[in-house]
């Protein structure tokens, strides 16, 4: 694996060198990166086409409204029973960069705009799309009609891809659409079906931890699979939109194969996981193309080396704001589980009234810890468990109107691929893993490839919790004329400062700050920002 470290915005050299050595060879380009929104920027940034998901793009009146979960298949049986007016259309060649313009584009053609961006596919030689094509990567290349061999594939982003193999999860459902499958299996007449789905409900509901392996309760595949064929036929046929909850399970059901599946749980919700093999799901999405450029500022390249046979050209982007971040150990506090009281509540309730006439956005490590804080300070927001994109967007909004400080999860909505300038980054404590049959089987696999049990938990535990810290921490400057102060609250931070991101790791001071003299460090840090 070659390497090599970027500053600024690497977008632009990036594409320079791939699209200029793209075309001397004959090649095309596909370019993956984590959101629509980056997919609709580096598309503008670049020149390239612009590739959306299918339910992103769709105007059906009701079948738009679909759950991600069963939009494919209600939109499939929609669209060849001859339902839906804008299917196929006239397809036709577009320009049309965002997810609005295309939809536009349909809307005045009365064409499906997912249609119209595959029409123009196959005349582009590059293309920029998010990393969940990588689960129809084949599929895709086939409507480019083009090979992986003659692809230069650039995965833009790339911790999130490993972050997304180490959890493991291969598909998930939730213990809600198993009662709603039950439920509709029962209305159509599949009463065998709906009694074992009741009855892998109530077992599932009433397995009281927050993670545990549970045994295998649900239907064959191919009952349900030719259930739910049948009832969404037949909710066509009752002029309703056809997407099935059973059809949702069968699809679980093919993904657990001969697996027991994980039980998880957060609060109120309750879900079922398909686990994958690590070194399988990332050998799947890198290997065959010509060449795989991977491009990140966090991420463990030895981790790579070791699980993918294939060679992989890693670009490391650098810190590209000169002094406009920098970093501090605080001693004296731990967060660890054990060590969860009223008195370290207290503490980091003080550490944070310190901060008055900053900006401050707060990192802690679950959502629980952030509501003990939030009762204890008079302005702060806090992020909650299962904020809709809308509920993100308006959190963030409030935190830059100034004058609250945001008190955020790491992992959470508010951690990655959102701009929260501040002034203040507080890291509360290291993001790692509760100890629990993922991160056990995760453990597990990794020291059959590492053949260590120290590098093992290096690579499953410590890096990702660190790596997590950084990303979080990132969020305050995302500018040149941004300025942040981070303060690792943590006497963990201290021994793992060898761990971080080169990038990163330069920034820290090599002094730690007791808890007690921070005052002292934020009088100087508002000074020094007030000189500059």
């Amino acid at each position: 694996m070659a390497g090599w470290r970027l500053r600024a915005s690497y977008t632009a050299p990036v594409w320079a060198a791939v699209s200029a050595y793209a075309e001397e060879k004959g090649l095309r380009v596909l370019w993956l990166t984590r959101t629509a929104s980056q997919v609709a920027h580096i598309a503008s940034e670049i020149g390239c086409m612009p590739i959306y998901g299918r339910r992103l793009l769709c105007i059906h009146e009701t079948v738009s409204k679909v759950e991600q979960r069963r939009f494919n298949a209600a939109c499939r049986v929609v669209r060849l029973s001859g339902r839906c007016s804008y299917y196929p259309g006239r397809p036709s060649q577009i320009k049309a960069k965002t997810v609005g313009e295309i939809k536009d584009a349909g809307r005045k053609s009365v064409t499906c705009p997912y249609e119209l961006q595959l029409t123009s596919m196959p005349y582009s030689t590059s293309l920029v799309a998010t990393h969940k094509q990588l689960s129809v990567v084949s599929w895709l290349l086939a409507k480019w009609r083009w090979t992986r061999e003659r692809t230069i594939l650039v995965l833009d982003e790339f911790q999130n891809i490993l972050k997304t193999v180490l959890d493991l999860s291969k598909d998930a459902i939730s213990l809600a659409t198993l009662r709603k499958a039950a439920a509709e299996a029962a209305r159509y007449g599949f009463r065998d079906i709906s009694s074992s789905l009741s009855e892998a409900y109530q077992r599932y509901k009433a397995v009281d931890v927050d993670e545990a392996e549970v045994e295998n309760l649900l239907p064959s595949f191919e009952e349900l699979f030719e259930a739910g064929q049948e009832i969404q036929a037949r909710k066509l046929e009752e002029n309703v939109v056809p997407a099935s909850y059973v059809l949702s399970v069968a699809d679980f059901k093919a993904a657990l194969g001969q697996q027991k599946p994980l039980l998880v749980r957060e609060g109120e919700r309750v879900w079922l996981e398909a686990l994958a093999d690590p070194r399988e799901e990332l050998e799947k999405i890198l290997e065959g193309w010509r060449t795989v450029i991977a491009m990140t500022a966090t991420m463990d390249a030895e981790l790579v080396e070791r699980m993918a046979s294939t060679q992989v050209t890693l670009l490391r982007a650098g810190w590209p704001f000169d002094d406009n971040l920098k970093a501090y150990i605080v001693s004296g506090l731990t967060t660890r589980y054990r060590d969860r009281d009223v008195e370290l509540y207290e503490d980091v309730r003080w550490l944070i009234e310190q901060s008055h006439g900053m900006r401050t956005l707060v990192f802690l490590p679950s959502y629980e810890f952030a509501s003990m804080i939030q009762k204890r300070l008079s302005d702060a927001i806090a992020e909650q468990r299962g904020m809709t994109q809308e509920q993100v967007e308006a959190t963030a909004a409030e935190f830059a109107e100034g004058g609250k400080t945001l008190l955020a999860v790491f992992g959470g909505r508010l951690a990655e691929g959102i701009n929260l300038q501040a002034d203040l980054v507080m890291l509360v404590g290291i993001p790692f893993a509760k100890p629990s049959p993922r991160t056990k089987k995760l453990e597990d696999k990794l020291e059959n490839v590492f053949g260590s049990s120290d590098l093992s938990r290096l690579h499953g535990l410590v890096l990702p919790a660190l790596f997590a810290a950084v990303q979080a921490a990132g969020r305050a400057v995302r500018g040149p004329n941004d300025r942040a102060l981070v303060l690792l609250v943590d006497d963990r931070y201290r021994r793992l400062t060898k761990h971080l991101p080169r990038w990163f790791r330069d920034l820290v001071s090599d002094k730690p700050v007791k808890l007690t003299d921070v005052p002292i460090l934020l009088d100087e840090w508002l000074s020094w920002m007030k000189s500059v």
